[in-house]
């Protein structure tokens, strides 16, 4: 039986680069990953504190799905794409629950 797997990434954003990370994020990394089934859930700012400043998760169909997209070319492609504008970028898989996750 296919059981859907979360993946969540978190990110800090460049000073100075703020909106082109936004718009790279909406139009590439979005994009990469809704090829592979994942649909958005959660996207977090952190206003204050210590904790990544984006934290972005979304469900994808399960694991070998997930296993799929993190070897793909499309995947290592956002990402390096990715940093001209973020750093400190992390992405784990877990199993998904009804209630609020980190």
């Amino acid at each position: 039986m296919r059981r859907p797997i979360k993946l969540v990434f978190t990110y800090n954003m460049k000073p100075g680069r703020e909106e082109a990370c936004h718009q790279y994020v909406v139009e590439e990394l979005g994009p990469a990953l809704t090829e592979f089934g994942f649909r958005f859930t959660d996207a977090w700012f952190t206003a204050w504190g210590h904790s990544p400043q984006i934290m972005g998760a979304g469900l994808l169909p399960d694991a070998e799905t997930a296993r799929a997209l993190l070897t793909s070319e499309t995947w290592r492609k956002a990402v390096k794409g990715l940093q001209a504008y973020a750093t400190d970028f992390t992405v784990r898989l877990i199993e998904p629950a009804a209630a609020f996750q980190i």
